[in-house]
């Protein structure tokens, strides 16, 4: 088989672009990480210092009022209070001459192991503490920076300048790809013409203008489509004044049923490059996971206004009415969709999560707060059922596959770029800002849309859907509905539950940063991305759905061990990676059981394929009500335990259960991962 140069093309640029931008990246990250020890430590002292020559000053001045060290009162609250403020001071003690500790906060059993006294040398290592030793009236006053924390701070460092570089390379990736398609638009154009009329769709035709070698061989083709489709109408009239009972009529109308020709009167179709929606596909999703590291935390800050809810509840009812209202939005949106026309439509989504993004940065309520993410909801679903119907419109069943990778690759982008580019910008700037950046993405990405629609000529398409109530009999069938309710919901469930709520509060009560919460989130996308093409082929390899559906849910309860057994900074990457490897495993695996099932019973899999969307994002609103019902009831992390077992069961019994219904084991056509959303 030859190879496409064009794609050749692209994949040489992208990896020469990438490896100049890692090695620019490398270079920068090594130069900053080899001085940041030397820079960083001094200044813990500094800072030490001058905290203790402040606290220095306030005991001084008591000691001059005659009180002595040994009975002056309010130095253990005061040193307390003190080491709340700062997160790098490890301890606070007052000493007498004779080194013996008359007042400490923090780590005072280490403080006195230190073995404190008047000789101390400031700035001195000792026992795992930077010792700041400043001399009072009668006495030391003690400052202590644990040792640890700098070596903290610099893998912390280390790891926000990784996932900086890896967000720059999937974001070079995505516009690389973006400019290269621009630039390169009337070949392709061309090329996707030729490929649609070899697989009989006749009703397109070539954009005008271009280079001349261009122009002439475009001009050519378009005459020749021109021509077959005045001679279709020209036989189509014949046909229809034949008798119909006439042999003829019937053969010729068998035949012609193999193409597709345009209606009487209809303006040809454009060719539209489904690489133009990838970009503001991706920007769109970006704009909503950037909010996923300290949503949670948001939304509880309300609690104390609604006395009447717990916090955990308050937590959980945005981030539940906005699945909700997603999955009941996707019906209604793809018939808005089809009747506006799908730039039109996708604009009005990517408005409408602009202006409620913006909106959620300024709700001084709880009832504002989910008036705007059921608003941002009702966005969201309209754009990417609308995304959704644009890879329908211009794709066939040949190349869907490949149409709905660009889209689903769009949104696994979006998911590993955004919780960590959230938590820092969050970090840095604050809540209200980091929504206002999401708005500006969401409205850029409608425009965008906009522009490369009317750049392309492309008309409003609107595709042919089966009507939802065709799969209604498939809600009867025992297959379908232990996949369902043993599986799909269950495994949306988990989803939800972990990444949307007990992962951020557990992270954040333990008192990791809105970046640290990010990175960990990060790794259930990195694992998805990575796991999910092989999952995908081996499955359909080994016609093994069945095992692999009830190996990702077991797996999903085997990935809460590492957060139960260890509280240690690599057990919540550790248990995230590994839950995004077993929910890899299930997605593909599920869909196809669902074409399956479908075709057995002589349904139509897009109404199947519908159901199947709807009440597994009806599963996923479900998540945060049973997370934080279980957190209300045990702790977080007794939450995800019982979250976990919720979901392992369910998967062995919907193995023993399928295994007892299915028929006899069948080929099912591939499937491949891109169908995974």
């Amino acid at each position: 088989m030859s190879r496409d140069p064009i794609r050749t093309l692209v994949l040489r640029l992208t990896v020469v672009t990438v490896a100049v931008l890692l090695l620019a990246a490398g270079g920068a990250s090594w130069l900053t990480l080899s001085r940041f020890d030397a820079v960083f430590q001094p200044e813990l002292a500094r800072k030490a210092d001058m905290v203790g020559t402040q606290l220095a000053a306030q005991i001084d001045r008591a000691l001059g009022y005659g009180i002595p060290l040994d009975r002056m009162p309010g130095l253990d609250r005061l040193f307390q209070e003190e080491e709340r403020r700062h997160g790098d001071i490890a301890y606070l003690a007052v000493s007498d001459p004779q080194g013996r500790v008359l007042a400490s906060s923090g780590r005072a059993v280490a403080a006195r192991a230190l073995g404190l006294a008047a000789d101390r040398v400031e700035g001195r290592l000792a026992a795992g503490f930077v010792d700041v030793a400043l001399p009072l009236r009668t006495g030391w006053l003690h400052v202590g920076v644990d040792a640890a924390y700098l070596a903290k701070a610099s893998t912390g460092l280390m790891l926000d300048v990784l996932s900086v570089v890896l967000v720059a390379v999937l974001l070079i990736f995505e516009i690389l790809l973006l400019v290269v398609h621009l630039a390169m638009g009337r070949v392709l154009a061309l090329r996707a013409l030729v490929e649609r009329a070899a697989e009989g769709d006749l009703r397109t035709s070539p954009p005008e203008g271009g280079p001349p070698e261009i122009a002439e061989t475009a001009g050519a083709f378009r005459r020749t489509l021109d021509a077959l489709n005045e001679r279709h109408a020209a036989l189509t009239a014949r046909l229809s004044r034949l008798d119909p009972a006439d042999p003829r009529r019937e053969r010729a109308q068998a035949l012609l049923a193999r193409f597709r020709f345009r209606e009487p009167g209809a303006p040809p179709m454009r060719p539209f490059n489904l690489v133009y929606l990838r970009l503001p596909v991706f920007l769109f999703c970006l704009s909503e996971e950037l909010s996923r590291p300290f949503l949670p935390a948001y939304s509880k800050s309300f609690a104390p206004a609604v006395p009447w809810l717990t916090p955990d509840l308050v937590v959980g009812l945005p981030i539940t009415l906005f699945m909700l209202i997603w999955a009941m939005s996707q019906p209604g949106g793809a018939r808005m969709s089809e009747r506006w026309g799908r730039g039109r439509a996708f604009l009005t989504g990517a408005l409408l999560g602009s202006v409620s993004l913006a909106l959620t940065a300024t709700a001084g309520s709880l009832g504002e707060l989910l008036l705007w993410r059921c608003l941002t909801a009702l966005g969201y679903g309209l754009v990417l059922i609308t995304a959704q119907g644009i890879v329908v419109d211009h794709t066939t069943l040949k190349n869907r596959a490949g149409g709905m990778a660009m889209y689903i690759g769009a949104l696994l982008a979006a998911g590993v770029c955004g919780p960590v580019t959230g938590g820092i910008i969050a970090d840095q700037i604050g809540i209200e800002a980091t929504f206002l950046v999401g708005s500006a993405l969401a409205l850029g990405s409608g425009l965008t849309v906009t522009a490369l629609l009317k750049r392309a000529g492309v008309p409003a398409m609107a595709g042919k859907r089966a009507p939802l109530s065709a799969g209604w009999p498939l809600l009867r069938t025992p297959r379908f509905a232990s996949l369902m309710l043993l599986s799909a919901v269950p495994t949306k469930i988990a989803a939800t539950a972990f990444l949307f709520c007990l992962v951020p509060l557990l992270l954040t009560s333990d008192g990791a940063s809105k970046t640290e919460v990010g990175r960990v989130q990060m790794m259930y996308f990195v694992a998805f991305v990575l796991i999910s093409p092989l999952a995908a082929s081996l499955s359909d390899r080994w016609q093994a759905r069945r095992g692999f559906i009830a190996m990702g849910g077991v797996g999903t309860l085997a990935s809460c061990l590492p957060l139960l057994l260890s509280g240690a900074w690599w057990a919540a990457p550790l248990g995230i990676g590994l839950f995004g490897l077993f929910q890899a495993l299930v997605g593909a695996p599920q869909l196809t059981l669902v074409s399956q099932i479908a075709r057995d019973g002589g349904l139509p899999e897009t109404a199947a394929i519908g159901w199947y969307r709807m009440i597994e994002r009806l599963g996923a609103a479900l998540g945060p009500v049973v997370a934080l019902w279980a957190a209300i009831v045990w702790s977080y992390r007794e939450a995800m335990l019982a979250v976990g077992l919720l979901c392992g069961l369910s998967a062995v019994l919907f193995w023993l259960a399928d295994r007892a219904v299915s028929p006899r084991p069948r080929s099912a056509a591939p499937l491949s991962r891109t169908q995974e959303a």
